[in-house]
């Protein structure tokens, strides 16, 4: 299903109201401490990532278990099944949405383009599912999901299948390929998650390099 061309320089189309879903779920066991906790800046990742995206949502909510935040701004929505899994961090923030769109995101995606995710957006009118292609692969922990897919969800985790992209089949799909997400995120940074500490030494370099530069 192609979806509607917007340039990377032009306004926004007007688009419905949405939330954002941040997953914090996870063992996170590569880092040595949950992917949540981790320090950004002079915040926590959960923080920082509401921060750089949370203007374009009327909500954020943050899917996990055991999860808690001072931040007013932020609801945590409890996972409602036993299993450790993305797809049931999904299914939860999906149930606890107060719209029928949503945004999810991994908690250990820090550098997600604002400008992609409005673009994601405004490509989800006639689809249930928006979802990025790069090298040929979806990536379905930064994509855009209706509460019309509850009840795949709920099936597909009942029948113990946790693969995300299992689902994508009973509902409306539509792709958005590399080339049209490169043109809001070249260097496709929006797709870098933190697995380990010396993964985040290194994005930590690149943000102080780009401020650097920033600052010229």
């Amino acid at each position: 299903m192609p979806s509607p061309r917007a340039n990377a320089d032009e306004e926004p189309v007007k688009r419905e109201e949405s939330t954002l879903i941040i997953l914090a779920g996870g063992e996170a066991q590569r880092m040595g401490f949950p992917k949540h906790e981790l320090p950004m800046g002079e915040t926590n990742i959960l923080e920082w990532i509401h921060q750089r995206l949370g203007d374009l949502f009327v909500e954020t909510i943050v899917a996990g278990r055991g999860i808690s935040s001072s931040n007013q701004d932020i609801r945590i929505a409890e996972d409602g099944y036993s299993e450790r899994a993305a797809l049931v961090g999904i299914h939860a923030g999906l149930a606890a949405s107060r719209t029928d769109l949503t945004f999810v995101v991994a908690c250990d995606m820090p550098h997600v383009e604002p400008g992609l995710v409005s673009h994601l957006l405004c490509a989800a009118a006639d689809a249930d599912v928006v979802v990025p292609v790069i090298r040929g692969y979806s990536e379905p922990l930064c994509a855009v999901y209706r509460t019309a897919c509850l009840p795949p969800i709920s099936r597909s985790i009942a029948g113990g299948i946790l693969k995300i992209v299992h689902f994508y089949h009973e509902v409306r799909v539509r792709e958005i390929p590399e080339q049209e997400i490169r043109e809001f995120d070249p260097m496709l940074r929006s797709f870098v998650n933190l697995n380990t500490p010396a993964e985040r030494k290194l994005s930590a370099s690149f943000d102080a390099a780009k401020s650097s530069l920033n600052r010229l």
